[in-house]
């Protein structure tokens, strides 16, 4: 119509015209007529540009109009007001000015706290999209108003009767609340006690596996367990209630200080881990896994007084308890060491019982166990269940058709075998010839079964070493190097694992492949995996959806399209060339060149992963120079910079080059970067001794 032709028009305009368009606004926010009432609001709407760049004068009497609006006894008026009102609250959210509505969230809540009554998901949501952007608001009056957010947030996670998405949205807010305001949430112990009610009160009474986070990742998980107890029926990716109770908490644990969040949690695991109902047991020890990651160091303080609940939540009679027990101990086994390696000889025992249960689920949970506890653990402490252990897991193994199950036993059998280190070499030709099975798979569906059967027995060779992994090397390498024939990102992704493991191991004997391997990896090192396009054309691009990531350059119009498997994999490829060079010795110094001036490059990248790999990976380039020219060793006295240096002169060079790569990448951003540089630094100099820092 006429009138919102006017209302789109460019902003300046709107602005210069405002005297006459506000009169026409406010006379019509007043009229008699709610369709009138209710334009009025749709007309502000389509302003919030307009308004808040050039009529910030007029934003007391704009309070009064939207005030009116949200106490307008017509709901469609209401409805408008609260749409137009949070497009400017939005809009204005890390502006001074946003503390000129501040006073109006109250009343918006109110609104649409009635809209949830009747089931009116749209203002609801609309509400709650704009809370979560008022979240990180700098303004004090808008903190103000923390309480209520959240308690409303609250109330929405908890209504069934919304859509589980406009509950997950409002999960967001509460998450997002804790990440921006972490001690105020904590000082407020009745809001934080609620939520923490709120969120049990979720996990107790839903039917979704409190322990299915560990599986969202892996595709076997649905196609296993679909129409087992405990399966949560929703569509793929699809939030669950249960999902979003513990992806909240586990905020809640990251980000509020422990002494806030820490005891009122812990205790409200107890109570209900000595409850007569499963469904509160459930919940107990599933909360308890949950926050083993942001509440880490005050777990290990208390694990004489957790352990004792996890191992008997560990023999409950009811399946789910176990099964979230078994998630317990491997969050706990994950994040609380070392000094959970002391349990080692009542986690063993209890976790290897429950490779027995008749509950699938159990079964493969109870594998994450011992791949989580297994990897730090010494051979002493894995010594005594060593045989029966690799026997069941095997067996388990050849039983089971189930894929996810299958993966988590090669991942356990993995961490076993570094556990046991050369103590596992009896059990080397029985694994080998069940990893030699799975590697020869090439349904896509098994991609990822077959790269953990590879990356098993990358970990094999690690732990018995070179003499009693040679007979296994060649169809190891074999299943590698096939693997990067298929478009499968993650198979290459466990080929260079796989690559950077056996070079490790075999040292010299690697030699014979690098002609084969380092150019394929130096082309996936110089691979793009992200480029700049302008938005609209990104736009028009029918195969958006095929991209892993979109970042927009708000300023600029451009988008970032990010190829994040690629991302990986050029990760992975850096790691493996590195590797080749540390261990393959003189071999490598044909390839020294190239695979310089690729890393180089790559130090170079937007993306502090590839930044971290870089600065680790160049100090191995030094070693291929050391082994040709100094017969693996540089002999150097400390502090005799002012004597003939003992570098050879391609070590030299190679050395000033890499050296002043480090320089630079030792003043990133980012500390990961910063910290790696620095520990490549020191390798270089203990190798080469002080004359290595002639160049910086």
């Amino acid at each position: 119509c006429k009138v919102e032709a006017e209302a789109s028009a460019d902003s300046s305009q709107a602005a210069a015209g405002w005297p006459e368009l506000f009169q026409f606004i406010a006379a019509a926010a007043g009229d008699a007529h709610p369709e009138a009432r209710e334009l009025a609001f749709l007309l502000l709407g389509e302003m919030t540009e307009t308004i808040g760049i050039h009529l910030k004068p007029q934003f007391a009497t704009l309070v009064s109009l939207f005030s009116a609006g949200l106490s307008d006894g017509d709901i469609k008026v209401q409805n408008a007001s609260v749409k137009a009102l949070g497009l400017l609250l939005s809009y204005l959210s890390d502006e001074d000015d946003i503390d000129t509505f501040a006073p109006l969230i109250p009343p918006i809540l109110t609104v649409a706290e009635a809209c949830r009554a009747r089931n009116d998901e749209e203002i609801v949501s609309t509400t709650l999209d704009v809370l979560y952007d008022l979240c990180f608001s700098p303004s004090q009056a808008v903190a103000a108003h923390m309480t209520t957010i959240v308690k409303f947030s609250q109330i929405c996670m908890a209504d069934s009767n919304l859509e589980m998405g406009v509950r997950d949205s409002a999960a967001l807010v509460v998450a997002t609340m804790a990440e921006s305001r972490p001690k105020h949430l904590g000082r407020d112990v009745p809001l934080l006690t609620g939520l923490l009610e709120t969120i049990f009160n979720l996990i107790e009474n839903s039917d979704g596996s409190a322990a299915g986070a560990l599986f969202e990742s892996n595709p076997a998980w649905k196609e296993d367990f679909e129409g087992t107890e405990g399966y949560d029926e929703s569509e793929d990716g699809a939030t669950t209630e249960t999902g979003m109770a513990q992806g909240t908490l586990d905020m809640l644990a990251c980000e509020v200080p422990k002494k806030f969040i820490f005891e009122p949690v812990v205790s409200r695991c107890m109570s209900r881990l000595g409850s007569t109902d499963p469904k509160q047991r459930k919940a107990g020890i599933a909360c308890l896994g949950v926050i083993a990651e942001g509440c880490a160091e005050p777990l290990r303080e208390n694990l004489a007084q957790v352990m004792p609940h996890v191992f008997k939540a560990a023999g409950d009679n009811d399946a789910r308890v176990r099964e979230c027990a078994c998630f317990a101990l491997g969050q706990i086994s994950e994040h609380c060491q070392p000094e959970v390696l002391s349990y080692s000889s009542q986690i063993l025992p209890i976790v290897f019982a429950l490779l027995d249960d008749a509950n699938i689920a159990v079964q493969a949970t109870s594998c994450y166990v011992l791949e989580m506890f297994c990897e730090r653990l010494e051979p002493d402490g894995v010594r005594p269940l060593l045989d029966p252990l690799v026997k069941k897991l095997a067996s388990m193994l050849e039983a089971t058709n189930k894929r996810s199950v299958q993966e988590m036993t090669v991942a356990a059998l993995a961490a076993t075998a570094v556990a046991a280190e050369e103590e596992f070499a009896p059990y080397v030709p029985g694994v080998a010839n069940l990893m030699a099975k799975l590697m020869q798979l090439k349904d896509e569906k098994t991609f990822s079964l077959r790269g953990r059967a590879l990356e098993c027995m990358g970990h094999i060779a690690i732990a018995v070493g070179k003499d009693t992994f040679r007979p296994y090397f060649q169809s190891t390498m074999q299943c590698a190097c096939e693997g990067l024939t298929f478009e499968s990102t993650d198979l290459h992704e466990f080929a260079y694992a796989a690559f950077a493991n056996l070079s490790k191991v075999m040292g010299d004997e690697f030699s014979p492949v690098l002609q084969e391997l380092v150019p394929h990896l130096i082309t996936v090192i110089s691979q793009d995996e992200g480029q700049l396009e302008k938005a609209e054309e990104a736009q028009g691009n029918q195969f958006n959806a095929l991209d892993d990531s979109d970042e927009e350059d708000e300023e600029g119009g451009y988008v970032m399209h990010i190829r994040t498997a690629l991302l990986e994999s050029k990760k992975g490829a850096i790691t493996a060339i590195g590797e080749m060079a540390a261990h393959s010795g003189a071999a490598f110094v044909p390839f020294l060149g190239d695979a310089m001036t690729v890393l180089l490059k790559a130090a170079d990248n937007w993306h502090p992963l590839i930044k971290v790999e870089c600065a680790d990976a160049m100090a191995s380039l030094i070693v291929p120079c050391v082994a040709q020219d100094h017969g693996g060793e540089i002999k150097w006295e400390k502090g005799d910079i002012a004597g003939a240096s003992p570098l050879s002169a391609n070590t030299t060079q190679a050395v000033n080059v890499i050296m002043k790569a480090l320089v630079v990448l030792m003043q990133d951003d980012t500390k990961e970067v910063v910290g790696k540089a620095c520990e490549s630094i020191q390798s270089i100099i203990e190798l080469c001794g002080p004359h290595s820092l002639a160049s910086v």
